[in-house]
């Protein structure tokens, strides 16, 4: 009987082109980021970090503090504020600083001051942006309709919405009975004045919204009838519940 003779088989000279095509694709990503750092272009360099943010925030679970040129934000007078870490909830809070903030600019100037954490946009302004001096309400027409549309703009990524009015504690004036009136009975009907715009949206649920006072004490030189000038406004939209995110 003839033996059967096995072939040698024949060395894969060809296997070097798997890890070659790797490396070309590779070498490609990295001429191409080179190109567009060397393009100076703002609006494709913030396209660039973007998409490098998004590439490594896989989830939700990828989390930076690192602040980087396109990071940081511009708050009332040109404050430049760190940037947020970011988290599943973090495109929402971007839309919203976009569309809020040049809103209110528009209607009462530069005087919103916003400052982002992971969870939380806080926002705080002069209290006399919102009402007419002396008066408890009404809120100023503009102000009220940029008010109503933060707060629902707000709700895409918020669980509660906490709003503080502090002010300094002095003697205003005397009430229709005699008496004595005092910049907190003002303030605090003011703040029910909030409560009531924030409640008539429907989507604002019971038990998601609280309202506190604080007083101040008044500024050096700051003279008393000029405490509305001091007194401000804090609004913070948080978001602190991982189920919502």
């Amino acid at each position: 009987m003839a033996k059967k003779h096995k072939h040698e088989e024949h060395v894969n000279h060809e296997r070097w082109l798997v890890s070659f095509a790797d490396m070309m694709t590779l070498l490609f990503a990295l001429f191409v980021v080179l190109y567009a750092l060397g393009v100076q272009d703002l609006e494709k360099l913030k396209a660039l970090s973007k998409s490098i943010q998004f590439a490594f925030h896989i989830q939700g679970e990828g989390k930076t503090q690192d602040t980087g040129i396109f990071e940081k934000q511009t708050g009332g007078g040109e404050t430049t504020l760190p940037a947020p870490l970011i988290t599943a909830q973090d495109g929402a809070m971007r839309e919203f600083l976009k569309e809020v903030l040049p809103d209110y600019e528009e209607v009462a100037g530069k005087s919103l001051e916003i400052v982002q954490t992971d969870d939380t946009v806080s926002m705080s302004a002069p209290l006399s942006d919102f009402f007419p001096s002396g008066k408890p309400f009404p809120i100023k027409n503009d102000v009220q309709g940029w008010f109503n549309k933060a707060i629902d703009a707000s709700l895409a990524f918020t669980s509660t919405i906490r709003v503080v009015v502090q002010f300094p504690d002095v003697i205003i004036g005397q009430s229709p009975k005699g008496d004595v009136l005092t910049s907190q009975d003002l303030c605090i009907e003011r703040l029910k004045a909030i409560e009531r715009v924030i409640k008539t949206n429907p989507r604002v649920r019971t038990g998601m919204v609280a309202f506190e006072w604080s007083k101040q004490k008044l500024a050096p030189g700051q003279l008393e009838e000029d405490w509305e000038h001091q007194a401000r406004i804090s609004i913070a939209f948080s978001n602190t519940r991982a189920g919502n995110r």
